[in-house]
């Protein structure tokens, strides 16, 4: 329940799965849902691999947080570091630690 709050979702709605709002799109962009990190002391970074085998901190993405809603949730618009944008597949992940 507690990943879920960090997320942004409702641990009571079996729908509430998934943090990614929109998907990465070819430009190098994506969004994703999190509780405001002043309520939860969790800081949240990006993680890219090309094989889904090492996976490497993307330290050059740009993460910008919209305005929290009523519950403290805010969607976060990411753009990954240009020069990931190369290969021809590419996973993403978002981590979240105090």
């Amino acid at each position: 329940n507690n990943a879920e709050r960090a997320w942004g979702l409702d641990p009571t709605n079996t729908s509430s799965n998934n943090p990614i709002v929109t998907p990465l799109d070819a430009g190098g962009s994506f969004s994703y849902t999190r509780r405001d990190p002043a309520l939860t002391g969790l800081g949240y970074t990006v993680w890219t691999s090309a094989e889904l085998l090492l996976w490497t901190e993307d330290t050059l993405d740009v993460q910008n947080a919209g305005t929290p809603d009523a519950q403290g949730v805010e969607t976060v618009v990411v753009t990954l570091n240009p020069a990931m944008m190369i290969y021809s597949t590419l996973f993403y992940r978002v981590r979240a630690r105090d």
